[in-house]
């Protein structure tokens, strides 16, 4: 990969919820010398509706060895992903205003993290030509770190992929679509679900004459019977809240949940016979200081579709991810090769703010060896 001509990005993104707005705004004030403040929810509901999107961080420059450095920002804009259902175009203005802030502070290239991607789908090329600037959703990468993720924890615990049943639970979206292309020729069986039958469909059709596994497509609501026949389930929707509990999976089963907010809800410890990690995690050789906390377990770890942007910056020739079932198999194994490639940056096994240790995952494949429960 030769080494890219200087350019900057901004990392887009959203609150996942009310409280790590109330952390954004205690952050700002914490910046002007201001105490905490405990905001009654009520008000920060409002605030959410009043705010418009802002800057709230620069990011030093920051790159991989020889492919020298990029500059970023961070720019928030305001809104919980529940809302999109209520206030569509309120939130698509302030997810533009935070591209022409963007565009204004000099970036090149944004990745549009959360549900700001998802909010924009089909307006990305309209949107990049008005602001000249690209834009990302970084589904690609997310998609070439789930799929390498998912290969290497697999080989980890002796799981031969070959013989093994997948379920993909929103696999009609574009990362489960490209997760779908991907394993339809790696897995003995994949079990596809979603909540539209007709995108379900379309997907199975685009990757029936390569795929060498048996498919089964499942509706959303026969999420549960898919999971439980599953050796390995990915987890891609968007879904703005908890889909299933940690309880509910079978013993020995791998979970990678790339969605966000996360799509398992983990109320209790996490189970000895399920290993489940955050999907998209990337650990990287630079920090990545947001200025708030983005539900990972340090600075330097960050999420694909961000690093995606990053990337895009160092290395122009790099494709956007834009729209539904875009990612073909060039696109993906483009990015898994930088993925491979690239020195100190690699698949992350974390769950919230939790990172794997080498010796935990040791552990669990000794008990799950043993089958020692």
């Amino acid at each position: 990969m030769s080494t890219a001509s200087p350019n900057k990005f901004a990392c887009i993104g959203h609150p996942a919820d009310v409280e790590q707005f109330r952390g954004i705004v205690n952050t700002l004030r914490t910046e002007r010398n201001l105490a905490d403040k405990s905001f009654d929810k009520r008000l920060l509901i409002k605030l959410f509706e009043w705010t418009p999107a802002f800057k709230i961080k620069d990011i030093n420059p920051v790159g991989f060895s020889g492919s020298g450095s990029v500059e970023g920002i961070v720019v928030i804009a305001p809104f919980l992903p529940e809302m999109r259902d209520i206030k569509l175009k309120e939130i698509g203005d302030k997810i533009e205003d935070a591209i022409v802030i963007a565009a204004q502070e000099g970036c090149t290239v944004a990745a549009l993290g959360g549900f700001t991607s998802i909010i924009l789908q089909g307006r990305e090329e309209d949107l990049s030509k008005k602001h000249g600037i690209k834009l990302t959703s970084g589904n690609t990468l997310t998609a070439a770190v789930i799929v390498r993720s998912i290969e290497r924890i697999t080989t980890r615990f002796g799981i031969d992929l070959a013989k093994s049943t997948m379920a993909i639970v929103g696999a009609s979206g574009d990362i489960g679509s490209g997760c779908t292309g991907y394993f339809c020729d790696k897995v003995q069986r994949l079990l596809l679900t979603a909540r539209g039958r007709g995108k379900l469909e379309e997907v199975a059709e685009k990757y029936r004459a390569q795929a060498t596994c048996e498919l089964e497509l499942f509706s959303s609501e026969e999420n549960k019977q898919a999971i439980s026949r599953a050796d390995i389930v990915i987890f891609v929707t968007s879904a703005y809240k908890g889909i299933i509990t940690l309880r509910e999976f079978e013993p020995y089963t791998i979970v990678c949940d790339a969605s966000s907010p996360l799509n398992v809800r983990i109320n209790s410890p996490l189970r000895p016979d399920v290993f489940i990690f955050h999907g998209g995690v990337l650990a990287l050789p630079f920090e990545i200081d947001t200025g708030q906390d983005l539900g990972l377990p340090s600075t330097y770890t960050f999420y694909g579709c961000q690093v995606e942007g990053i990337l895009m910056a160092l290395y122009p020739q790099l494709p956007c991810s834009w729209g539904r079932g875009n990612i073909n198999r060039e696109k993906l194994h483009q990015y898994l090769s930088i993925l491979d490639s690239v020195e100190g940056m690699r698949t992350a096994f974390t769950i919230a703010h939790h990172t794997y240790h080498e010796s935990e995952i040791d552990t669990y494949v000794k008990k799950w060896e043993k089958k020692a429960f």
